[in-house]
């Protein structure tokens, strides 16, 4: 079980083999420890030493994050880490031509799934509707192929991305929400809101899996290796983001599971989730990562939690030099 916590001021304690959510003096919540696989703190809310303890002896990993979702820490214990595989990723972290390889197929990757995503949605449209943006993401992958650099692949890598969030404004169905393209920080509309949340969510889930196979998530290829910057998560995340995240964005708008008024403006007209909005984006995000889906590397169907460690498991192999190219995800349409 994937628990989330989200009422500001609670505190967690330990009773009796009971998970204790208490407010004001009074249990607002109780749930089985031993059916506890990770905790979500978002926001202002206290743990008990005694829970930490229990957390820490148990392997329960707790992420920390802003009550809006974004990434703030995480307790770890001194877990059993691969040093072995973690010398060769600084090894590799020197050598160009891995780097570039490895670059070129994460981002050929990313929009390769954008490419299929709006054109699979695209036969439902008027013919042509989005013509233009499948040639330009197209136009994309080929170049980024070709590239000399790093740099020149982020360049492609960019392009593809914006002609993908034109089309995305294109697909959804719903009038009473605008959606013009990305903007993430901040967001400026309840579509992008529940964009980045999503792919707040979606950083925790990949680390989840970097951590767990013993990598190191500052060192990466695509994204550049900098103080306190995570970029192979940065790296793996990429050919997710429409396969999970936007795929379920798009499902709670056209089938009217979210409406406009689970939203509010907060500061400086910054567009967030209402409690009531927060709550639906959680349990449908919940019932969404508790499908299966095909891992594409061995036809075997996966829930979307061991495809994520099974990724993260190939990459290792191809920087341990046990399998040669790296294949990110793709789900054919």
């Amino acid at each position: 079980m994937v628990l989330y916590i989200t009422e500001q001021g609670a505190v967690l304690s330990k009773s009796e083999g009971r998970l204790i959510v208490t407010k004001n003096g009074e249990n607002i919540a109780e749930v089985p420890l031993n059916k506890i696989e990770r905790v979500n703190i978002l926001g202002n809310i206290s743990l008990t030493t005694q829970i930490i303890n229990y957390f820490l002896d148990h392997g329960v990993d707790v992420v920390f994050m802003t009550q809006h979702g974004k990434y703030r820490g995480k307790l770890y214990t001194d877990g059993d880490w691969n040093v072995f595989l973690r010398l060769k990723q600084y090894e590799k972290s020197t050598d160009d031509a891995f780097k570039l390889k490895m670059a070129k197929s994460i981002v050929k990757g990313k929009l390769r799934n954008y490419y299929d995503f709006l054109l699979s949605r695209s036969r439902r449209m008027t013919k042509g509707a989005l013509s233009e943006q499948l040639a330009a993401i197209r136009k994309s992958i080929e170049k980024a192929d070709s590239a000399k650099d790093i740099d020149e692949v982020r360049g492609h890598e960019g392009i593809g991305s914006r002609y993908y969030f034109q089309g995305l404004s294109k697909i959804l169905k719903r009038e009473d929400f605008n959606f013009e393209g990305r903007t993430a920080h901040p967001p400026k509309d309840p579509v992008n809101s529940m964009l980045s949340f999503g792919y707040h969510f979606l950083y925790n889930e990949l680390l989840a899996a970097i951590n767990a196979v013993g990598l190191d998530p500052y060192f990466g290829n695509l994204h550049t290796v900098d103080v306190s910057k995570k970029s192979l998560l940065f790296d793996l995340v990429e050919e997710f983001r429409c396969i999970i995240i936007d795929t379920f964005v798009l499902t709670l708008l056209n089938r009217q599971m979210v409406k406009p008024e689970h939203f509010q403006v907060i500061d400086e007209g910054i567009i967030h989730f209402t409690d009531e909005g927060l709550k639906i984006f959680i349990s449908r995000y919940e019932e969404f990562m508790s499908k299966k889906m095909t891992y594409h590397l061995d036809g075997e169907e996966n829930y979307i939690r061991t495809v994520f460690e099974k990724q993260a498991r190939h990459y290792a192999r191809v920087v341990m030099d046990e399998e040669e190219e790296y294949v990110p995800y793709y789900k054919s349409e």
